[in-house]
């Protein structure tokens, strides 16, 4: 297993979006039009080949011709919608909305994957961890304070700080689970808030074997996709969580922690029908979807190698949707290195 600690770095604890780091720099540039607060309806075709963009802005419709090529990123989500909405896709998924069908391609939608994330979290007996109550409140204030004169301080933390992958089974050949340990509560995403200081610690399995997928709610570009993850599905993920959480279970209850360690949230039966139970009630996303335009050379693939939307001329994926696998960790940084490689490549005529 690998264990790390995730650091600040010379951010002064500030996160780096993939939109401060390459688009920010360059909005002076007289070759880039940033057109904000508009939807995209569609992907106009004609004649097999993509040759503009259609959107919605403040009630009005309007329509963009490209010269070369349309590449589209809009996620794990919304890549497939926008191809269904365009006529691209699986004959029946278009054919019950009413879409016209432009270009069969079958695996559009398909091969959703995901990252299951599972929550374990105690309140705190000391105070040096992240709190809500007034206390805690003070503290943050006092934080950030310090860290709009030095930088420094609890308002670099990034909330998640440390990390490990193992394995859930020493036979196996590669870690399967990621940890993330958080010097706070959290329940539900924040969703639930909780005003004590506290501690939690996710697993998620790495390499799930469930697929799901992503159709249309209706022919409405407004409306949003629909979506079934379809989690735990394949038995081996629920049993694979089960041993990662009985391992964090443990590793929670550690004696190093006994000085932070007060009541437990959720407690339960330590036997696999017990965290079965906790894992199906209250298992989320982690915020990973992949693989719903998988590249491939296969009749499911959506994208070629070079991330060309198969049998449409003149467009391209380039997003998170394009893996054919959920990659064995978090996907922001995978992400960013597709566009990299699709950007050579486009630089290159490929």
């Amino acid at each position: 297993y690998q264990v790390t600690q995730f650091s600040e770095g010379r951010q002064k604890g500030e996160r780096c979006s993939a939109a401060a780091a390459y688009l920010h720099p360059l909005l002076g540039r007289k070759n880039l039009t940033v057109i904000t607060r508009a939807e995209v309806s569609r992907i106009v075709i004609e004649d097999g080949h993509a040759t503009g963009v259609a959107y919605r802005r403040k009630g009005d419709d309007h329509e963009i011709k490209v010269r070369r090529e349309v590449i589209l990123s809009a996620g794990a989500f919304g890549s497939p919608k926008l191809l269904m909405l365009s006529g691209i896709g699986p004959v029946d998924e278009l054919r019950a909305h009413g879409v016209k069908m432009l270009q069969e391609l079958p695996g559009v939608g398909q091969n959703l994957q995901d990252h299951l994330d599972y929550i374990i979290s105690y309140k705190s007996k000391r105070q040096d961890v992240i709190g809500l109550n007034p206390i805690g409140l003070m503290q943050l204030a006092r934080a950030g304070l310090k860290w709009r004169k030095s930088g420094e301080g609890m308002f670099t933390t990034p909330f998640a700080e440390g990390g490990a992958f193992l394995r859930s089974d020493p036979a196996l050949e590669r870690p399967d689970l990621q940890l993330h340990f958080v010097v706070g509560i959290v329940d539900q995403h924040m969703r639930k808030i909780h005003l004590a200081h506290g501690f939690s610690c996710h697993v998620c399995v790495l390499r799930p074997q469930s697929r799901g997928h992503v159709g249309l709610t209706d022919a409405n570009p407004a409306s949003p996709p629909r979506i079934d993850p379809a989690f735990l599905s394949d038995p081996a993920d629920l049993q694979a969580l089960v041993r990662g959480a009985r391992i964090m279970d443990d590793l929670l209850k550690a004696e190093p922690l006994a000085p932070w360690r007060g009541k437990r949230l959720y407690p339960v039966d330590r036997t696999d029908a017990g965290y079965e139970a906790d894992i199906r009630a209250r298992a989320d996303t982690i915020y990973h979807p992949v693989g719903t335009c998988r590249m491939g050379r296969d009749d499911m693939a959506v994208v070629d190698p070079e991330l060309r939307v198969r049998g449409v001329a003149g467009l391209r994926v380039v997003d998170a949707s394009v893996m054919p696998r959920l990659v064995g960790g978090n996907t922001n940084a995978p992400t960013i290195m597709i566009a990299e490689k699709a950007a050579d490549m486009i630089r290159l005529g490929g």
